[in-house]
């Protein structure tokens, strides 16, 4: 299997990075281990990873890969001089497996200031930076040749005696093959002649239909005119071609497998190239569309399979480790149950032999009692049995320091040998059959000695049934623990792809409790983005009346495309009633927490001011600007009433969601979407019976100046504070809505929020004012109620009555040039005609026809809609799957590319106010989130979330944000700290129970927490800075615990590294 990059590998990486790389900034250098870093390259819209692997690999990466927490010195010194410079070339040096990084400054590349990395891959290889003279500035290794230092700080980096590649001579190639020995084959010669590399030389051996295997001494024919050796020189043509052509263009990659031997056989990797070689074509291979790409599939599936062997080496341990556990626990309980029957049978022994024990008791203890000394009655026993004394004969050992000797008792049924073999107490007691060694208090009488053993056993078979239960617990403890590890090891011991953002992770979103989708603006560019691009009729807008305020829209889940239905409207069965649907559908919780997030994101979260948001309908804002006035970038035109919200309280909430990985997961939480769609029912038709009570019951929280339009401004500073009540006294302002408010009680007035209401009239205004006015009884009735105004004021209402006027020509349709005349000249000639003669006529004509088949299509479909609301509400998994057999024969994108279609339908959009609808469709990826997973549940990742803080009360890790101090990367670092902890505090403190249901469940528990652990640590802090306000502070329960504890933490882990 290959290892590593050849010269032509190299050659190809080259000319892709030169179209991916060059003028990209470097904007992260990472260690991943003490020979790969991963460099990241960004520019707006456009990241691209690349991993270097010293004297190994280079290529850019789709894979994440866990990184060191603490950066080496070598990495610290390539931060220090390229972060965030601009990649300005890349380039190979010759034919060497050396690659030249170039980080050059406006000046140029010879100026002071630019900066080279250099890349060696071959040999051990080696990471080199250099300066903009390529003197040796840091390096990842020292190379000593002879002694002598070749590569090191200081010395310059020479770039002289690099080969390049060449055509092949017919003569230097025969007199090269003329060097072979006996046992040199043609593939291993010609991977060593010129800079072609094995891979293009076997390719040039099989195009010039020769075997690699040949021997070049005795079966080649190296005559320069044979026919072999001109077959070898025309292949060598057209793979100098090849090379040349990999140095131009970016080719595809490829990948070869071994062959399988069966089907079940996974698929084994064997070799990788830019080019389709003919040693390829008898293989299974499959085409990339780029060589980086491959390269990036090839050693990104070796890590794999390195993992995967590591965590079966794990687990073999682990099984090992079990397996000792029960042969000590089977021993300890044999061992038992021996000493148990042991002391049974020295008791019976001592019953059998009652009066030869009770004589050996006896002489021992009148020697003691005669002062007989130890030693003298050890010396005595010893005499006596050379003399054959049967009861000294039986005294093994004596103990007299506690009052015991130990006898050699036998079994009185072992005499008879011939009548005892087959007798069933000698069956029972064939164990300990012969002499059996017991101990004897010379103190008690043989009958005493047996009861004491009696009462032994006893207490042996107590202790048995202990140590029987307390081993099977731990034992099973044991197990369960191991397992739990195992399954851990499972579920980590993968290379995960890198998660492409959700479309609605680059503005500001949440979740509301209601399952709503609510986003919000990071800046003026994406506040118009998402009112041209994302809001549509039924959603809501959400603004404040301060600077800095959000603008926020709230996503209608029943507010249906024109060409599809989300997913609600499925479970209930029906579309919803477009035309007809209002954001009052929206629950009045979701609407309360866009108003915070509106709030939160303003001025007044620094000026810590409580202040109401307000919404409307979307159809109320617009692009529009008033006559003569223009509208900048992020500024909106609100017309109407505007709804407001009770004030906002400051307190905001940080938190984590996670992806659910299969459909049965999905499937779990169903529950919680079936109750949301309950209450969005009951929504619906509590707006439906709205409609139909008096317009005097309005809701209280509602602008007072419901007959006004508002101009939202984003470029505009925060005006001066003024005394409104003295305002209103100097400009009439009570008179003025007094007479406006029966005059347009439907109409458009204009208020300026904020911002300054003075205006330059335009020509065709100043011309109209001269002229005099023919005004109507309605306009006379307006200046009556008014009274004296202004000439600012006059000019106020005039605007707005025209407006009104304007108001049902605006929405007819423009019509085309010339019929206007044309419908004239129709009105003229059919003036008499009635509707019945009308109809006569167009039946005569045939026109009648299309009608009638016009209404019966419209009876048909709806014929058809009919029967789909009486159906059952379906699944989220089968939804998915219908989804996916849909997908699988349809041409067109799949679910999981739901984000690259909103992207291109994002850039068909124009600058217009019309632009196209959103499916609905793409937002079912909200149902595979979710905020507290189940213990069954498999999770693919975790997506951070900045929210209100009642928006996050289902949340299973979450934090407290108020304002304060703390910057935004402090602040995710102190978050993570604490949802680290709690999922630590989740952890049962034990996974043994005598239920095996409840033990399951508990093994369940504590593999999710330590997954939940490890996908909190693998989310990237750039997302987390991206979704976190700014100036907090971090509250949550038990938190000075938790300082401590990391401070602890930080403590050990500073001494540990002192000392290594």
């Amino acid at each position: 299997m290959k290892q590593r990059f050849s010269a032509l590998d190299v050659r190809a990486i080259v000319t892709a990075f030169q179209q991916r790389l060059v003028g990209l900034r470097l904007q992260g250098i990472y260690d991943v281990n003490a020979k790969t870093f991963l460099l990241k390259f960004t520019k707006p819209d456009c990241k691209e990873l690349v991993i270097v692997e010293s004297g190994i690999r280079i290529h850019t990466t789709d894979f994440t890969r866990d990184k060191s927490i603490t950066p080496s010195s070598f990495c610290m010194k390539l931060r220090k001089h390229l972060k965030a410079r601009r990649l300005t070339g890349v380039r190979q040096l010759g034919m060497d497996r050396v690659i030249d990084f170039e980080f050059a400054v406006a000046a140029g590349a010879h100026a002071e200031g630019t900066y080279h990395i250099m890349c060696e891959f071959y040999a051990s290889g080696n990471v080199i930076l250099t300066d903009y003279q390529y003197n040796i500035l840091a390096l990842l290794r020292v190379v000593h040749i002879e002694d002598e230092k070749a590569f090191a700080v200081g010395m310059k980096y020479e770039l002289e005696g690099s080969r390049s590649i060449e055509p092949v001579d017919r003569v230097q190639l025969v007199e090269y093959l003329k060097k072979a020995v006996p046992k040199d084959t043609l593939k291993r010669m010609l991977a060593m002649f010129g800079t072609y590399g094995p891979a293009l030389s076997e390719h040039v051996i099989l195009r010039a239909g020769l075997t690699p295997s040949l021997k070049v001494a005795t079966a080649l024919d190296i005559d320069p005119q044979s026919p072999q050796i001109s077959a070898l020189v025309e292949a060598y043509r057209d793979a100098f071609d090849i090379a040349e052509k990999l140095g131009r263009e970016v080719c595809p990659g490829y990948i070869a497998f071994l062959p399988k031997k069966s089907d079940d056989d996974d698929d084994v990797f064997d070799d990788f190239g830019p080019w389709m070689f003919d040693q390829y074509r008898n293989k299974p291979h499959h085409e990339f569309a780029s060589f980086s790409d491959a390269a990036d599939v090839f050693f990104s599936n070796i890590e794999a399979q390195k993992l995967k062997s590591k965590a079966h080496q794990q687990e073999a341990a682990a099984e090992r480790k079990l397996e000792a556990i029960k042969q000590e626990h089977e021993g300890r309980v044999a061992a038992l149950e021996l000493a148990h029957r042991k002391t049974e049978e020295q008791a019976r022994r001592i019953e059998m032999n009652l009066e030869f024990v009770d004589q050996a008791i006896m002489i021992m203890r009148q020697a003691v009692a005669a002062g007989m000394d130890w030693k003298e009655l050890e010396e005595l026993v010893r005499d006596q049995k050379e003399q054959d004394n049967p009861i000294a004969e039986r005294i093994v050992k004596l103990n007299l320091s506690i009052n015991q000797i130990t006898l050699e008792l036998d079994d009185p049924a072992d005499w008879d040998s011939d009548e005892d073999e087959d007798s069933e107490d000698g069956e029972s007691h064939g164990e300990f059959s012969g002499p059996l060694t017991v101990d004897v208090d010379i103190f008690q009488t043989a009958f005493a000695n047996a009861q004491r053993y009696y009462s032994s056993r006893r207490q042996a078979g107590v202790k048995h049934a202990k140590t029987l239960a307390v081993s099977s617990q731990a034992l099973q403890s044991a197990e369960q623990k191991i397992k739990a590890d195992l399954k851990a090891i499972k579920i980590t011991a993968t290379v995960s792809q890198t998660r492409k953002p959700f479309w609605f992770e680059k503005f500001a979103w949440f979740l509301s409790s209601d399952g709503y989708l609510v986003l919000a603006g990071h800046d003026m560019q994406q506040n118009e983005l998402l009112v041209k691009r994302h809001l549509r009729p039924g959603d809501a807008y959400v603004h404040a009346d301060i600077h800095g305020a959000a603008s926020v829209i709230i996503k209608n889940k029943l507010a249906a495309a024109p060409e599809s239905t989300s997913v609600t409207d499925k479970a209930l069965g029906e579309k919803a009633p477009r035309g007809e649907l209002t954001a009052e559908t929206i629950p009045p919780s979701t609407l309360f927490q866009a108003g915070i997030m509106s709030v939160c994101q303003s001025r007044a979260w620094d000026a810590k001011i409580l202040t109401p948001a307000w919404w409307v309908e979307a159809r109320q804002v617009s692009k529009t600007a008033p006559t003569g006035e223009y509208l900048s970038t992020g500024s909106f035109m609100i017309r109407g009433k505007k709804h407001f919200l009770p004030p906002t309280q400051l307190v905001y909430g940080f938190g984590l969601l996670f992806r659910l990985a299969d459909d049965e997961s999905i499937a779990r939480h169903t529950a919680a979407r079936q109750q949301r769609r309950a209450i969005m029912e009951e929504n619906l038709k509590s707006v439906g019976a709205k409609d139909t009570v008096d317009s005097t019951q309005a809701a209280p929280m509602t602008d007072d100046k419901d007959d006004s339009f508002t101009i939202i401004d984003a470029e505009k500073p925060e005006p001066k504070a003024m005394d409104f009540s003295a305002a209103r006294i100097k400009y009439n302002l009570d008179e003025i809505e007094n007479a406006t408010e029966d005059a347009f009680k439907d109409a458009d007035t204009r208020t300026d929020a904020g911002v300054d209401t003075k205006r330059r009239l335009t020509a065709k205004e100043r011309r109209d004012q001269r002229k005099p006015k023919s005004e109507s009884l309605e306009q006379e009735k307006q200046s009556e109620h008014v009274g004296k105004l202004s000439k600012k004021e006059q000019r106020r209402l005039d605007e707005e009555a025209k407006y009104e006027k304007q108001q049902p020509k605006e929405k007819q349709q423009q019509q085309k040039r010339g019929k206007k005349g044309k419908m004239k000249k129709m009105k003229e000639k059919y003036a008499e005609q009635d509707d019945e003669d009308r109809d006569l006529r167009m039946e005569l004509l045939g026109a009648a026809g299309k009608k009638e088949a016009r209404e019966e299509a419209v009876q048909a479909d709806l014929n058809q809609e009919a029967p789909n609301v009486e159906q059952p509400p379906p699944s989220i998994v089968d939804q998915i799957k219908a989804l996916a057999a849909k997908n699988s024969t349809d041409p067109e994108p799949s679910a999981d590319a739901s984000e690259d279609v909103i992207e291109e339908t994002e850039k068909r959009v124009d600058d217009e106010d019309e632009v196209p609808e959103l499916p609905m469709e793409h937002l079912n990826v909200l149902d595979t989130l979710t905020a507290s997973p189940l213990p069954d549940d498999n999770l693919s990742f975790a997506i951070p979330v900045c929210a209100p803080y009642t928006s996050l009360s289902s949340y299973k890790y979450r934090v407290k944000l108020v304002p304060g101090t703390m910057k935004k990367g402090k602040a995710c670092k102190m978050a993570l700290t604490v949802m680290l902890a709690a999922a630590d505090s989740n952890k049962p403190r034990s996974v043994y129970s005598q239920d095996a249901n409840e033990a399951e469940r508990l093994e369940l528990e504590t593999i999710l927490a330590n997954r939940e652990k490890t996908l909190m640590k693998a989310v990237p802090e750039t997302e987390m800075i991206a979704q976190m306000l700014g100036k907090v502070k971090v509250t949550a329960p038990n938190m000075e615990s938790i300082k401590q504890k990391s401070k602890a933490a930080a403590k050990s882990r500073a001494k540990s590294k002192a000392k290594n």
